[in-house]
Parts: structure tokens; sequence; C-alpha cells
């Protein structure tokens, strides 16, 4: 049964801007009443109309082909997996927990534990069946001492992960399987993120990964490439730079999808127009597009949907560099950049300025009035390098330390995204007029991953920070997510280390009193906003155009595929 302690924790976990969750537990029967209801209407309609056998969505870069949900690192491959592996629970339309993997589940009196009851007719791609040992697999992998992927801050807090990640235990004592479709999570201390983090991770096959050391996980291409998942889509075929096409799995253990082949596009966006009003593209991101050309789309009947977006544009620093510790530094690049411009010019309007590292519609951040804005200001950009000792002291433009060493840098960035590669020169130049000379280097994404998250060789780079539904920042920003090892992914990118942001990192995590996280939150988005190991740069609100005859179209904030099974286009 799922009590009132239970749904009260589902809402301190999963307080949403301007959505009131009405609770985040599961009411069995009720699910089946309404599937039931669903798919009777839904079967009425399918006999009715005759639905094209594909969608093609655009992709604005090439996945990489880590279809992995607990190794990827791109959105790119995240697409690929949304439609392919399942996970405890998941989102609906209201961003509301509802079964997935996980059939009902009961949080203990004292929120320390939660048990998950599995669905009996859940099965991998291959035909096996999930059990809860395919679970337990999931969370111990993360925690393995030779893990490569990001997720270890989501179990950390699991009974025994420490002792276990340091070798020092064979398992994690929080992790108990109870019988073949039941599964105890037991937590050291009270995690406020736990259903939102534990419950929406995907799951991957134990009889497929076991096979494989951890340590080999990350470059054994053969089967990040092939993904065995549980998702309502199987991976048919993957062609780097070109596609990633998915068919129907008709054994999936929800509504079977009701479009038999499911294409990720790798398309440009100089064309996207063009291949929208044509149909050889589906569904597009068009955020990026003028609103000319967005109402020119309109007229050729697409139709155009737009929501908040979960990810903000920034610069990142690495601060493992000397010339970038004094924050004197970091803050004269803040003013030097004229961010509302950006906004203005390439947003057209249709974003806002960021100045912290919270989203600005998440509940956790920040109240404008505590924060400093650093409005565009080139005087006081140059008097605060002056006081960090770098000053034009031979006439030639450029800044220059006690050493007489100029000021230079290296900007990498990604190809894919077109305002963001459009901020690359505006930087340059802002930063030129303040005396610091700026080369610009443009990668393919993957390129830029490996040199700037994976080997730490950069001064500066251009990247999109994308969040989920709890503002835990501690994947991003705690010391213990940097890493100055080559090879090594530290998903604290820029090498950040800062003892009070960890302290209130930790706090945010140990308490179910919503009040308070916010109050934790807000004084780590102020402490963020001072030290600013990024430039925050702005957060562009997504719009996507798509076939007028697609349906059940509606994605949200944190929820680009949300019910994707019932999309289908009538022809």
């Amino acid at each position: 049964m799922i009590g009132k302690r239970l749904m009260a924790l589902g809402l301190t976990m999963l307080m949403i801007p301007t959505i009131f969750l009405a609770g985040c537990g599961t009411n069995n029967d009720k699910a089946k009443n309404n599937s039931k209801g669903n798919t009777e209407v839904s079967q009425k309609e399918d006999q009715e109309k005759k639905i094209k056998d594909k969608i093609i969505y655009a992709l604005w870069s090439s996945p990489t082909g880590v279809f992995s949900p607990i190794l990827t690192d791109t959105t790119y491959d995240d697409a690929v997996i949304a439609l392919t592996y399942s996970s405890l629970l998941k989102f609906d339309k209201n961003l509301n927990l509802i079964s997935d993997l996980a059939e009902e589940y009961e949080v203990s009196d004292d929120n320390l534990s939660i048990t998950f009851k599995l669905r009996k007719d859940a099965k991998w791609h291959d035909g096996e069946k999930v059990t809860a040992d395919d679970i337990a697999f999931t969370f111990t992998s993360i925690a393995h001492k030779d893990y490569a992927g990001s997720r270890y801050g989501d179990v950390e807090k699991i009974k025994g992960t420490k002792a276990y990640h340091e070798g020092k235990s064979e398992k994690i004592e929080g992790i108990q399987v109870i019988d073949e479709n039941t599964i105890m999570i037991e937590f050291e201390e009270v995690y406020s993120p736990a259903l939102n983090n534990i419950g929406t991770m995907g799951i991957i096959a134990k009889h497929v990964w076991e096979k494989v050391p951890v340590a080999e996980w990350k470059e054994n291409k053969e089967l990040l490439n092939n993904p065995v998942g549980s998702g309502p889509y199987k991976l048919i075929a993957f062609e780097p730079g070109q596609y990633a096409e998915l068919e129907r799995f008709d054994d999936y253990h929800g509504e079977k999808a009701k479009t038999k082949k499911f294409i990720f596009k790798v398309s440009n966006q100089e064309t996207a127009q063009a291949e929208l009003v044509n149909g050889t593209i589906d569904i597009a991101d068009i955020s990026t597009m003028k609103k000319r050309d967005i109402e020119n789309l309109e007229k050729e009947n697409l139709k155009v949907t737009a929501y908040p977006n979960s990810m903000f544009q920034y610069m990142g620093f690495n601060l493992r560099k000397e010339i970038f510790k004094d924050n004197n530094v970091r803050q004269a690049f803040m003013y030097a950049i004229d961010r509302k411009l950006m906004v203005d010019k390439l947003l057209e309007g249709n974003g806002s300025v960021v100045n912290t590292t919270i989203l600005p519609s998440s509940w956790a951040y920040p109240d404008e009035k505590l924060l400093n804005t650093y409005n565009f200001s080139i005087d006081k950009a140059k008097e605060l390098l002056k006081e960090a000792g770098w000053e034009d002291r031979d006439g030639d433009g450029i800044v220059e330390n006690d050493n007489n060493e100029d000021f230079k840098v290296v900007l990498k960035y990604p190809t894919g995204n077109k305002t963001r590669e459009l901020s690359a020169p505006i930087i340059q130049k802002s930063l030129k007029d303040i005396g610091v000379e700026v080369e610009l280097e443009s990668l393919e994404f993957g390129t830029l991953m490996d040199q700037v998250v994976g080997n730490h060789e950069f001064d500066l780079y251009l990247m999109g920070n994308n969040l989920g539904s709890d503002p835990d920042p501690k994947p991003y920003w705690h010391s213990t997510a940097a890493s100055d090892k080559k090879g090594d992914y530290g998903w604290n990118i820029s090498a950040f280390r800062n003892e009070e942001a960890d302290k209130l990192m930790e706090e945010g995590l140990s308490t179910l009193d919503m009040n308070e996280r916010k109050k934790i939150y807000e004084e780590f988005g102020i402490l963020m906003n001072k030290e600013l190991p990024w430039v925050y740069l702005y957060c562009q609100n997504i719009v996507k155009a798509y076939n007028p005859n697609l349906k059940n179209f509606n994605p949200v904030t944190f929820g680009n595929f949300l019910d994707v099974e019932n999309w289908y286009i009538e022809e």
C-alpha cells in the first residue's frame, strides 16, 4: 500500500516550479484501469486511421554511440536511450512519478529505505526476463571502483556504497534482493532526491554486462553500440554521423508503440526548414531559428510548440590553470560579455540571462535581488583585470602580467548548435576589448568531450549544462566530481573545489524539508554567483516544429520523450 507518508515524501522530492504534484506514489488498481481505458480508445482509433510506419526525429549532432543510461554523457545519446531503456519509475506529462518497471513502491516510516515491487511481464530486448537482480546489478555497477560514468553521486547515499567503492566490502549492504520481483534500497541517511535519482535511472541487463569487466565498459563499442534495453523501442541500426534506427519492441511491458520505426536522423540546422516542409524529417528542435523562419514554417502548416529548457549555455574556465585562479579575472570575463545582448539579438528574446549554476525556472533558483547580475561593463572588467595584475604595459592592445606574459587563451566549442557557434566570435571580440586575446577552435562534439571532459586539455570551452528535475548540484560541482587524471571523465569539468560549496551540497541532500532545501540551494547559488567557475550565459527556451499529422506529441521540460510509445503520424 502507498500511504500518506510516501506521498508526502514524493512531494518533497519532486517539487517542480509552476506545477502542483498531487502525489508521487502509484495506485496500481487506478493505473491499471486508466491503462485499460486508454488502450481500448487507442485500439479503436488505430482501427479507424492509417498510421505512418515511421517517425523521423532530427538531431543536430550525431550520437557518439554510448547507448548506456549509466555511461551516457551527451544529450544526443540520451535521445536514443530514452526510447530503448526503462527505469523503475517514470514521469507522466505533469511530472508526477508513475509506474514503469516497478508496479509499486513503498518508503519506510523512517524515510531510510524504499522497497520496489517489479512487474512480472517486463522483458529485455533479447527476450530475457527483467528481474530484481538487474536492478541490483545496475546500482552496484555504478558504485564499482572502475566505473567511469557520472552517476556515482546518485547511489553514494545507499548504505554500504562507500565500503564497496573502496574495496572494503564485496557487496553493497543497502541493496537487498528480496525475491525475483522485489528489491529494497536502504540509505545511510535521509536522501531527498532518492525517488527521482534512483527511481528514474535507466536499468541495464546483468546477463549482458556482467561478462565484461567494469573498467572496460566505456571502451566496449560492441555493447555500447548495440544496446539491450527493455524500453518501447530497440535499436536495429546505427551509422555514426548519419542516423540511429529503432524498431518497435512488441514484448514491451507497457502499451506497444503505435509507430513501427523511430529514426534519429543527424541533420543540419541550415537545411531544417526545407526538410520539415518536404517531410524528410517530422520533428526538429528549431530553437535557434529566427522568428521569421519559424513563422514561415507555421505558414506551411507545420505545428510549433515551445517550453522552458532544462539546459543553459555557459563558458567554462579550466581552474587547474594559474591564469584563472584569481576570481577577479573570472569576474572580469563576466562583465566583459554582454549576455543580455546575446539574448536580445541571438535568441531574439527567446530566453533569459543566467547568473548562477541553477536553472532560472527551478524552485531552487535564488531571488535575483541576491545575485550580482554582472551587467555589461568594459570599464569594470578592465578594473578587475588590473587588480589581478593584468595591464597593457606595451600598448599592443593585449594585457600582460608582471612577467610580461600576454593574456592569450584558446576557446574550444562544439559544432552542431548554431546559436552557440555564433556566441564564440562574440565572446572573442568582447574579451579582445579588455585586452585578452582568444583563439577559437571548433570541434566535433565527441572530440570536444574527449579533450575537455576526458583529458582536461583546454583553457576555455563552450557547452550546455543539462539539468534534471531535482536541482541537486553535487554531480557537477562537488570536489569529488573533479578529476585531474587524463582519460578520467570528471563532470566537475572546470575542477572547482570549494569546501563551503561541498558542505552546502551535502546538506541539501540530507533534508526532506522543502523550505530548508530551498534555503540551502539559494545559499549555494549565491556562492556560485560570486565564485564563477563558469561564465553563465543564457537559457534558451526550447521550440520544436513537427509534422501537423503527428499525434500525442507533448514534450515538456525534463521530458522530451514522455509517452513516446503513443506518438503516431496519420497518413
